[in-house]
């Protein structure tokens, strides 16, 4: 979304529609801005004239925010005039009150514009970001302003006085106005229980504020202002931003209220040293803890995130019917999902717990190759696809289908397994029923040709849906299956016209129908109808039938919905995201303590290691030994270091795509002692991130495949995009290999760039040939990506 178009989609809390409206609007700002003034001028030092906190601007700045911008004028004009009408009745000078009105002018137009330019209205300071944002303008540009043009205006003022005036008032009170107006427009139900606790913290800081910085005649202690410091953690780690510019505020008029009446900790100096120090010690501790309270939120915010994604991800395994398992090799437990219990037909927590209690739900005739199949995984520990028969404990068979990742460790050891499984019984029974029927009708094509009525019979009472069709496309029987799936009655169907019995039918179904009519037999695994009630898909075979003379004399049609397949299928493709993705983390994490642990421990033991060669205590042999034990140190430093950047590049998500590949070929090139030459050109910026990580990886792959295999020392890689895709291909001059045969090898690299790839709803392919080098093409649309992968590249 655009600048402009977030501005005219944004609305205002507070709308003043109507002139009558924006009349009690402007009483009412008058009014505030006046009682503003004057709480301000209990807070004055007098007879000097300081103000430690001046709340009238900030007022007026909260008050711009919650409007909108065309009011702005109007709003400004009243609240001015009740600083006026204020300063007035204290005998201010004309010429004073005019320099305060300008600055006080200049300084909310500031804020105001430079905050609503940025948050695009009302700010949420829910991250150090955004708090960073409003200080900016708020809290820094606009008191400068102020303090240069309206500080003369008072005789015995400073302008660093002025600034943190306005600056305190800024920073505190108008996150907490708006706060407050925030909880109050919401409306969100809290628990009482939350009131209560909110009421007791404001109450017992209260209190505590007032007997440390106001009370009278009690004996200060400095290690007192400490006890303040539990309450504003209090309120920033329950209560957000809102809870702690309040709280900073009630501690801000009890030390004010204590510095104008010559009690508590800031006193003993003179005026303009008293409120000076007041003045830092409240803003520090407010952007100290405001600070701490804005990472609470961002924090809280993003475990609701995850919460409502773990959330969808249960109720899309539900109606997928689909279970997910994650099996812990060190201690043996293997967690299942409620939803993977019940595909087992097991009842909830009714699952041992073991990989033997896994095992034992196998059906005999296909627990020991599927035990063979997990232990090869784990020993390769590459993505794996199984299919087998599980019985239920009423003794019936079900087919499931699995799909796992063993995920490894620090130490190179596999750790855990996580994968998923789906409940495929019906796609089994319907692929069995329409291979029955193939077979069947490749059987008994010469005798059905000369047997109609045989042939209607069977097309009836066929398990699949079948419908016989004459010339003119009217229904000369159908099976039970097909009117079942259609919701059709066949004494309704026989003798209609197929495209008026569906009048939705798409026109690329019709030119199929016209080429089978003219003896041709199609056929489609899958196909999308887009129909009124929704949409289906379908599995299909169309073909013709002749008559005994040899004629065509209609066309068969084998249809299976597949819709609840696709389904599934799209469940699978999720879960291999999910690993893709759990993959990505556990290499950031690897990296990062490769790089912050391992290679820092290193470099120190080199640095002992130099020492102790320049040592003159010691033997010749013993330094001439340390120092190639300091060599050797730093080369694997070196080489972890590397290893720590292949598994996760900063240049990727900091400079893009083509500045981390150039930088990783050039490193990689180092190392392996070959020349890699990097070219782009017309690459769009910036790029998704994940179809950035995605092609990242692919060149990772090829190029340690390349290097290991072809025995060449030059390659070329090539980086491009076109108006639609992005393109990449690793080429080689070296011994080449049969495709088809690595491919059948299912290596781990191949299978890694193809899942990756396949999310992307893009290709790889592969070129080569023996003794003629190798080249890697790998093709995805600018158009598919999302962000799995975001967090974990």
């Amino acid at each position: 979304m655009t600048h402009k178009s977030q501005l005219a989609s944004y609305q205002t809390p507070l709308r003043l529609n109507s002139p009558l409206h924006k009349v009690f609007a402007s009483l009412f700002v008058f009014m505030l801005s006046y009682f503003a003034a004057s709480l301000a001028g209990l807070l004055v030092l007098r007879p000097q004239m300081i103000w430690p906190l001046w709340p009238g601007c900030a007022l007026l700045v909260a008050i711009l925010l919650l409007t909108a911008r065309r009011n702005w004028p109007l709003l400004l004009l009243v609240g001015l005039a009740g600083f006026a009408l204020y300063d007035l009745r204290e005998g201010l000078a004309v010429r004073s009150i005019a320099l305060l009105l300008a600055g006080d002018s200049v300084e909310i137009l500031i804020a105001a514009l430079g905050v609503n330019y940025v948050f695009h209205g009302v700010p949420q300071l829910n991250s150090v970001t955004s708090l960073a944002k409003y200080c900016f303008f708020a809290v820094i540009v606009a008191p400068i302003a102020v303090a240069s043009v309206a500080v003369p205006a008072l005789e015995e003022d400073s302008w660093w006085i002025g600034f943190f005036t306005e600056a305190l008032a800024l920073l505190t009170l108008t996150p907490a106005i708006l706060g407050l107006v925030n909880i109050a427009r919401r409306r969100v139900k809290k628990p009482k229980l939350l009131y209560l606790e909110a009421a007791s913290m404001f109450l017992a800081l209260a209190i505590l504020a007032y007997v440390i910085l106001m009370a009278p005649g009690s004996e200060y202690r400095p290690a007192l202002l400490y006890l303040l410091v539990p309450f504003l953690l209090w309120a920033a780690l329950r209560f957000g931003i809102t809870g702690t510019t309040n709280s900073l505020v009630l501690v801000a008029m009890f030390a004010i209220l204590g510095v104008a009446h010559n009690h508590g900790p800031f006193t003993g100096h003179t005026p303009l040293k008293d409120v000076l120090s007041l003045q830092v010690f409240l803003l520090v501790a407010a952007s100290s803890f405001m600070v701490l309270a804005a990472v609470v939120e961002k924090h809280e915010a993003a475990e609701q995130t995850v919460r409502r994604s773990e959330e969808r991800l249960r109720l899309a395994q539900q109606a997928a019917v689909m279970g997910t398992f994650e099996w812990n090799m060190r201690t043996g437990v293997n967690t299942w999902t409620a939803e993977l219990e019940a595909i087992y037909g097991l009842p909830q927590g009714g699952f041992g717990g073991t990989q033997t209690a896994f095992e034992n739900l196998i059906h005999s005739d296909d627990r020991a190759a599927l035990i063979k199949v997990v232990e090869l995984s784990v020993k390769t520990g590459k993505p794996t696809i199984a299919e087998w028969r599980a019985v239920w404990p009423d003794g019936s068979v079900h087919w499931i289908a699995g799909r796992w990742q063993v995920l490894i460790d620090e130490s190179g050891e596999p750790s855990r397994v996580v994968g998923v499984n789906i409940d495929v019984t019906q796609r089994k029974r319907a692929e069995e029923a329409l291979l029955e029927v193939n077979r069947s009708l490749e059987a008994q094509a010469a005798l059905l040709q000369s047997r109609e009525d045989l042939l209607k019979i069977f097309v009836k009472n066929v398990p699949a849906g079948v419908a016989m069709l004459d010339r003119d496309m009217r229904y000369l029987q159908v099976s039970d299956r097909w009117c079942a799936d259609y919701s059709v009655d066949s004494s309704q169907v026989l003798g209609r016209s197929h495209y008026e019995l569906f009048p939705d039918m798409p026109r690329r179904w019709k030119e199929v129908h016209r080429r089978a009519l003219d003896g041709e037999t199609l056929r489609a695994d899958e196909d999308r109808w887009d129909r009124e009630d929704g949409t289906t898909w379908v599995c299909w075979e169309i073909r013709p039938w002749r008559t005994p003379n040899g004629l065509v004399g209609g066309i068969l049609i084998f249809a299976e919905e597949i819709t609840h397949r696709k389904q599934m299928e799209e469940a699978i493709s999720g879960m291999s995201r999910r690993l893709i993705e759990s993959q990505e983390r556990e290499r950031t994490r690897i990296a990062r303590e490769l790089h912050d642990d391992i290679v820092q421990r290193l470099s120190l033991l080199a640095i002992r290691l130099q020492q102790l060669q320049k040592s003159a205590d010691l033997p010749p042999e013993v330094r001439s030994h340390a120092g190639e034990l300091w060599e050797q140190t730093t080369e694997i430093a070196t080489d972890v270091q590397h290893l720590s950047h292949e598994l996760h590049s900063s240049r990727l998500q900091y400079l893009g795509l083509a500045v981390a590949m150039r930088g990783f070929c050039r490193e990689f090139g180092e190392q392996q002692n070959m020349e890699i030459d990097f070219q782009t050109h017309d690459l769009p910026s910036p790029l998704s991130a994940d179809i950035s990580l995605c092609f990242f990886r692919v060149l990772q792959e090829a190029l340690h495949n390349s290097a290991k295999h072809s025995g060449a020392r030059h390659f070329e890689v090539r980086l491009w995009a076109t108006s639609d895709d992005i393109h990449l291909t690793v080429r080689d001059s070296g011994v080449g290999f049969d495709p088809e045969a690595a491919k059948r090898s299912q290596g781990l690299g191949l299978i890694s760039m193809e899942e990756r790839l396949k999310i992307l709803k893009g290709s790889l392919s592969m070129d080569s040939q023996p003794k003629r080098g190798t080249t890697i093409h790998a093709c995805a649309p600018l158009t598919s990506g999302s962000d799995f992968m975001r967090a974990a590249g």
